[in-house]
């Protein structure tokens, strides 16, 4: 390959607004840089890391973007490396001044700068400063959670939490010294488990959902109307059925008069949740839609339970406008019509999904963790490993490094209690001869190489193949506990 291809920011936001799974987005830039504003999705690293984790998306059919500090010599200087690589042309500023969805911090996966304007560190736009409200997002099933909390009071609620990034969560509510009172989900969900049942296990705070949802575990069985105090902010349930019969949406009401409301898979920015099944009914939604929701201020902020294509948040009066499904004045009939011909796929994970999520989530499959799938591959922070072994709930659990010897016992040394094993014959040969039902954490230098033995441990049937993202350059970099000579 002679040289390297360019993609315009316009040309990326099209891509990765409409065909997010087809990218592959790689960020060379220093760690301020990318602190400051990064593309949501995008992976900070190295350029030998960058080459490893080619090689761990070997026969993945993606397009890779790299981002860098000066494209034109970025380009020259990737020349050559892989025929998938194409470099990002222009300015992340213009990026965050076109409001396309983007990051800033390490605090929440997604935030909209509108304006050029960054809204402050820890909360979302808002007019009442002390109102905190995060975003958050997971990808395999591009499900919202929301934290909501009172700066002033430090109470909080969280909505719609998914168990494989309970961990990120907590984290989150640690680091703003938050106390966690409610966890909300705003239905029994069939694209992904709940984390409520692991959040109340370890936070002893209260489950809800609607009470048309007859889950047994949960605390609180809230009716339509039923309010829950957040500090200064009350927080109304709204019975809004159709997707499913027991969905409720949550209405936020701060002391200033603005509201903002959380639809679940109610409504949906320009669209709205599914009918088919779980006892949806196109009646109810379009009631609930039309006759609820389109009655709330047109200024009232919808934040949905889901968004497939980088949108993050809309308004009321912008549904009822806009809005394909139920917007511009549409008819029952003709919501029918649109929802009859939609023929969609079951989500993938409703067998699973559904029997958990009427046991708040738990399954009692004794995992140590739940990992957060990132490009088909599982995986766990550093941070979340580290916890684990402090806590010593990982004893089960078993971490093989993938590193050659030399690398094992070197510089960055090996974390206490893993095992040796390189990636290549030796893997799999132990691969080969292992219990394909056990958790099993791998780690390399910088988390390409442990990508690609997770992806081999799951091709062989292993059930909980887990990387640790960032390897052990993370591990030093965040100063925990490791050796330096052979085990």
């Amino acid at each position: 390959m002679d040289s390297v291809q360019f993609l315009s920011l316009t040309q990326l936001a099209n891509l990765w607004s409409t065909e997010p799974e087809a990218l592959r987005l790689w960020d060379l830039r220093t760690a301020e840089a990318f602190a400051a504003c990064r593309i949501a999705g995008a992976q900070r690293v190295t350029l030998e890391a960058l080459r490893e984790g080619l090689k761990a998306e070997r026969g993945m059919d993606r397009l890779h973007v790299v981002i860098g500090e000066s494209p034109e010599a970025l380009a020259s200087e990737l020349r050559g490396i892989d025929p998938r690589l194409v470099v990002l042309r222009g300015d992340l500023r213009d990026w965050c001044r076109q409001g396309w969805v983007s990051v800033r911090g390490e605090q929440a996966d997604l935030s909209v700068l509108k304006a050029g304007r960054v809204p402050e560190e820890d909360q979302v736009s808002s007019r009442n400063r002390d109102l905190i409200l995060h975003q958050l997002f997971e990808h395999e099933s591009s499900t919202y959670t929301y934290l909501i909390g009172d700066r002033r009071t430090g109470e909080a609620v969280l909505i719609d939490p998914v168990l494989e990034t309970v961990d990120r969560d907590l984290k989150l509510i640690d680091e703003l010294g938050l106390k966690l009172l409610y966890v909300l989900d705003t239905h029994v969900h069939a694209d992904h488990v709940t984390g409520a049942g692991l959040i109340r296990e370890r936070m002893q705070v209260k489950t809800a959902v609607s009470e048309r949802a007859e889950v047994p575990c949960c605390d609180l069985r809230l009716s339509d109307g039923q309010q829950l105090q957040i500090g200064s902010f009350t927080l109304t349930a709204l019975a809004t059925p159709g997707h499913t019969d027991a969905c409720m949406s949550f209405l936020l009401k701060t002391p200033d008069d603005e509201f903002k409301v959380f639809t679940g898979d109610a409504l949906l920015i320009r669209g709205t949740g599914r009918t088919d099944f779980q006892q949806g009914s196109t009646e109810k939604l379009y009631a609930s839609i039309t006759e609820r929701l389109f009655t709330l201020p047109d200024d009232t902020v919808v934040y949905p339970g889901h968004d497939y294509r980088g949108q993050t948040s809309s308004t009321i009066g912008a549904e009822k406008k806009h809005n394909p499904r139920v917007g511009g004045g549409r008819s029952l009939e003709d919501f029918k019509k649109i929802m009859s011909e939609l023929r969609l796929a079951y989500p993938k994970k409703i067998h699973e999904a559904l029997p958990a999520n009427m046991k708040c989530g738990l399954r009692g499959d004794g995992r140590v963790f739940h990992p957060q799938t990132v490009n088909a591959i599982p995986e766990i922070t550093c941070e979340d490993l580290e916890r684990a072994l402090r806590e010593s709930r990982a004893n089960s659990v078993r971490l093989i490094d993938v590193r050659r010897p030399d690398e094992f016992t070197g510089e960055l040394g090996h974390i206490q209690g893993s095992r040796l094993v390189t990636l290549g014959p030796e893997l799999e040969q132990w691969l080969a001869s292992s219990d394909r039902a056990e958790e099993v954490v791998f780690i390399c230098r910088s988390g390409g190489r442990s990508g690609q033995a997770t992806m081999m441990a799951k091709e062989k049937g292993f059930q909980f193949a887990i990387n640790m993202q960032g390897g052990m350059l993370r591990w030093n970099e965040l100063k925990f506990p490791s050796q330096k000579t052979s085990n």
